[in-house]
């Protein structure tokens, strides 16, 4: 059928279009990768859960606190809000961190506690397919397995999971003082 006016133009073309037109697409649900923050602490390949960190930050200048524990490097003030700096390797291991040029802080807001913890270094964002988590029994991760929720592997290394959430309800973490 060859159109003749622009009417019949416009119907032949919405004809062809239901002829071609496919169906929607099916409800099927996308399953969304589980996404971390890679970071090393202790000499370890850690992955915290996106939803856990805040933003991640360089270590800013910090003012000291007397009368607490020596893994709070002090208070920061970051963006009008004063901040507890929290040593993690000096926390876990009793070491402070050496590399000074690759530290980076990962700020967390977890149950009311706002705090950045003083880290070795950030990887950057990791993805995963969460069916791929396995449990780890830690065995060899000392001080960290309190920590530990459990672990994923990409083709370069394994990614242990550590669960901001379990820091923060931990009972010596929460004594500063």
């Amino acid at each position: 059928m060859v159109a003749t006016t622009p009417f019949e133009l416009l119907q032949d073309i919405d004809h062809q279009c239901r002829v071609n037109a496919r169906g929607l697409p099916s409800g099927t649900k996308v399953a969304e990768d589980w996404v971390g923050i890679g970071f090393r602490l202790n000499g370890q390949k850690l992955i915290a859960a996106m939803s856990e960190v805040a933003e991640i930050l360089p270590p800013p200048g910090t003012i000291r606190v007397p009368g607490v524990k020596t893994w709070v490097k002090g208070l920061a003030n970051v963006r009008g809000t004063l901040m507890p700096i929290l040593d993690m390797n000096l926390y876990l291991n009793g070491d402070y961190i050496d590399s000074a040029s690759q530290r980076r802080i990962l700020v967390i807001n977890r149950h009311d506690v706002v705090a950045g913890l003083l880290v070795e270094e950030v990887f950057g964002l990791r993805r995963f397919k969460p069916e791929s988590k396995q449990q780890s029994d830690a065995g060899g991760m000392g001080v960290l397995k309190p920590y530990l929720d459990g672990v994923f592997n990409d083709e370069q290394s394994q990614w242990n999971v550590f669960s901001i959430e379990k820091l923060v309800n931990h009972e010596q973490f929460l004594k500063v003082v």
